[in-house]
Parts: C-alpha cells; sequence; structure tokens
C-alpha cells in the first residue's frame, strides 16, 4: 500500500478525543502494515481514515511532491476534529 514507504501519522490538534488520544500520539503505516509505539493505542477509525488516503495518493505520479507537503489527514468523528500530519519516515544510515 505504502510502495516501500513508512508513513508517520502524527496527531497535530483536535478539539478532544473520545479515545484518549493527545497531540503527539502517532502510529505508522510502512510495508510490514500498521505499527504503533510499545504500549501506545490509537483510534482505529482515525488509522482507517490514512490508510485509506495513503492507499489513494501514494500510487500516484506526484506522491513524492504531496508527501514533501506533509498533508494533513482527519479523523471521520467531526466533533472531535482530531487532525494528523502525514510524514515520510525515512532511516539516516
Amino acid at each position: 500500500m505504502t510502495g516501500g514507504r513508512r508513513v508517520r501519522c502524527t496527531v497535530e490538534s483536535m478539539n478532544y478525543s473520545a479515545c484518549e488520544l493527545r497531540v503527539g500520539d502517532y502510529f505508522e503505516v510502512g510495508p510490514e502494515g500498521v505499527s504503533l509505539p510499545p504500549g501506545a493505542h490509537f483510534c482505529f477509525y482515525a488509522i482507517a481514515s490514512a490508510a485509506s488516503l495513503l492507499n489513494g495518493r501514494l500510487a500516484g505520479p506526484d506522491a513524492d511532491e504531496w508527501l514533501a507537503g506533509r498533508p494533513l489527514a482527519a479523523c471521520p468523528d467531526p466533533p472531535e476534529n482530531l487532525i494528523m500530519r502525514l510524514e515520510e519516515v525515512r532511516d539516516d544510515g
């Protein structure tokens, strides 16, 4: 789905979180699937929202440019207004 890339989806802002997320919480989507930091949790609706967005955009010819712009994704619960920043994770070394 991610074309060999690993993308970090980090909570940037929200009105509140019914799932007890905080700004700075994140998950990653990569060739191995979805991963979370040890002991962390994340809203599966927010994961599904970001994963479906990544699936559609990373397959296109402008994927590098789109991802370099650090796009935003939203959890589908409008009152929460939970916004995530999408960024490629690069291994240095």
